[in-house]
């Protein structure tokens, strides 16, 4: 079984005025049960390991996974400059890179960029966790596996309309167009699931300000770009567009990974993960 752990970072307002996201991502890491367990682990001493002053060695386990390491205060070490607090956000990145990799996870998403005054339509987050759920779907398929989806909660009237179109799909009289999934996307929160915590971090603290380095550097009074984010592209980028789950579909498109609908230039989604020098 491969589960699925979905987060988000910016939201659906308009990108008007000085705190407005320009950029709205929602990802996912995909793991293996098999590898679950340790995956967590590893991730929990890592925690115990860069915070120490909250986490002391004799810190019990229930205390170890409520702590949490959020990804928008990192993100604000790295735009701050502080030596010492950057010096720790980049150490946290580097271990959360190498557990992703070391445990074989995979990531899928969706990345919305903004033009002035304007936000995504409506339906933009069911729309991105119906794509991520196509997505997961030919993961499990290709793997001959079922899977499941945990969706960060967030309030009831947005969490509904985010799995109606796809309990809709599996149950429709028609067939189901996502056989692998077991059951309909559920909903958990970061300080019971830890993968959830996991997803933060990659969605808050890299896919966010690595969107706001590539495609908003146009983006005028506003507090997200920054030039301190070219370097978590040029850092990370790379590693991020190999954990890619890409595949070739049935006809013979090339489908998957982290697709970013980039409204103000339309640029291409591998822009993404691509330095100034292209390299």
């Amino acid at each position: 079984m491969q589960l699925c752990y979905v987060d988000e970072s910016g939201n659906e307002q308009p990108l008007v005025g000085w705190e407005a996201p320009p950029v709205l991502v929602i990802a996912g890491i995909v793991v293996a049960e098999a590898c679950l367990k340790h995956l967590i682990w590893d991730f929990l001493a890592a925690k115990k390991m860069f915070d120490r002053h909250v986490l002391p060695p004799t810190a019990q386990l229930s205390d170890v996974i409520r702590h949490e390491i959020k990804g928008a205060d990192l993100r604000a070490d790295i735009r701050r400059g502080r030596r010492r607090r950057e010096r720790r956000a980049i150490g946290v990145l580097d271990r959360v890179m190498d557990l992703l990799e070391k445990h074989h996870a995979t990531l899928v998403g969706y990345v919305h960029v903004k033009k002035d005054g304007k936000g995504p339509s409506a339906g933009v987050y069911p729309d991105a966790i119906a794509k991520i759920a196509e997505q997961f779907e030919a993961q499990l398929r290709a793997a001959d596996t079922n899977g499941m989806m945990i969706l960060d909660a967030r309030t009831k009237v947005k969490n509904v309309p985010s799995v109606q179109t796809i309990t809709t799909r599996k149950f429709k009289s028609g067939g189901d167009s996502l056989t692998h999934l077991t059951e309909s996307p559920v909903f958990g929160h970061s300080d019971t699931h830890v993968v959830l915590q996991l997803a933060d971090l990659v969605v808050s603290s890299l896919l966010f300000p690595m969107a706001c380095a590539a495609y908003c550097e146009d983006v005028k009074d506003n507090a997200h770009p920054h030039p301190a984010y070219e370097g978590l592209r040029q850092r990370y980028g790379e590693r991020l567009r190999r954990l890619e789950h890409r595949y070739i579909d049935a006809d013979g498109a090339r489908r998957g990974g982290i697709i970013v609908f980039d409204t103000r230039n339309r640029r291409s989604s591998l822009d993404l993960f691509r330095d100034p020098t292209g390299t």
